[in-house]
């Protein structure tokens, strides 16, 4: 776990490299930089990750939908990424886009992008104090994806779905909250590339 003023964060964590993972490189074809992962195994139900520490850019949103915590949230983040620092410099931020997503009413999102490899190690300041960085620790997660707008609406479904089928394996992980992913641009259609996703405590359960 993370500790940030006093909020435990745990977060869904990359490897900010050039390079795509098992399965990533077509879900991040608007994306200069994507995540890379190793695949633990693959179920009818979803799929076992585990991901390595990065930094990360984030911000904190309190909100009433997950639609308005996005909007909020990304502006910040993406104002960062586009030269609001005190470099002045535009970066391209390591897909997908990230938001922890509470399971308690009137909580706070934790909204996050990757730092691109060139600026792991000395990024440029966040002109806006509620942008901030974080180290990321290694972690392991229960993954399932899907096509489509992404709504508070679909999230949710995906997310209860894939708590519902955890359950009935009778996998272990964190179930205050899940980490909601988006790949893709969205197109004419909203048709992007979504992933929702728990973290894995213990052992991964691997087997239908």
């Amino acid at each position: 776990m993370i500790y940030f003023s006093g909020l435990v964060v745990c977060l869904l964590v990359l490897t900010a490299e050039a390079k795509s993972g098992s399965g990533s490189k077509a879900f991040c074809a608007d994306a200069q930089q994507c995540l890379v992962y190793n695949v633990t195994c693959n179920t009818d139900d979803y799929e076992v990750r585990s991901y390595e520490s990065v930094k990360v850019a984030a911000t904190i949103v309190k909100a009433s939908t997950l639609e308005k915590a996005q909007m909020i949230g990304y502006s910040r983040l993406l104002a960062y990424f586009n030269g609001s620092n005190d470099m002045g410099v535009c970066m391209d931020p390591v897909a997908p886009a990230l938001v922890r997503v509470p399971h308690k009413k009137d909580s706070d999102y934790f909204i996050q992008l990757a730092l691109p490899s060139e600026y792991q190690g000395e990024p440029p300041i966040p002109n806006d104090d509620l942008v901030f960085f974080i180290q990321s620790i290694p972690a392991t997660y229960y993954i399932r994806g899907y096509h489509g707008k992404k709504t508070g609406e679909n999230d949710q479904k995906e997310s209860k779905s894939l708590s519902h089928d955890l359950d009935s394996a009778g996998a272990s992980y964190i179930k205050e909250y899940h980490v909601s992913a988006i790949y893709n641009k969205p197109g004419p259609e909203g048709n992007m590339y979504n992933e929702v996703a728990f973290l894995v405590m213990g052992e991964p359960v691997c087997e239908d």
